[in-house]
């Protein structure tokens, strides 16, 4: 079993893929701040973030490669990012 719950794991390669909601995880791709308990997304959205930081850092310090996706990302309008984003990453698996 892999810990940090990837969406995708690739263990021959040591690579684990992150889908990120962009709510959840405090992506700024659009207006997605509530005007209720502010408070409480800002500090829990900043949580998220940390912990994000801290299990890539966990897969990275044991030598894997990690990719994280925005859920934004995967729109049909943002393909030429996605696409750029995937070929850029294989290039980095490639040179290590």
């Amino acid at each position: 079993m892999v810990k940090g719950h990837p969406d995708f794991v690739f263990l021959a390669q040591k690579v684990a893929v992150f889908v990120d909601g962009c709510f959840w995880h405090g992506h700024d791709c659009r207006n997605t701040r509530p005007s209720d308990n502010q408070e409480y997304w800002s500090k829990k959205r900043e949580r998220n973030k940390k912990h994000d930081m801290e299990v890539t850092a966990m897969f990275e310090s044991r030598d894997w490669k990690v990719l994280r996706i925005w859920e934004c990302e995967l729109k049909k309008k943002n393909e030429a990012v996605l696409l750029k984003k995937l070929q850029e990453y294989q290039l980095m698996i490639e040179h290590r």
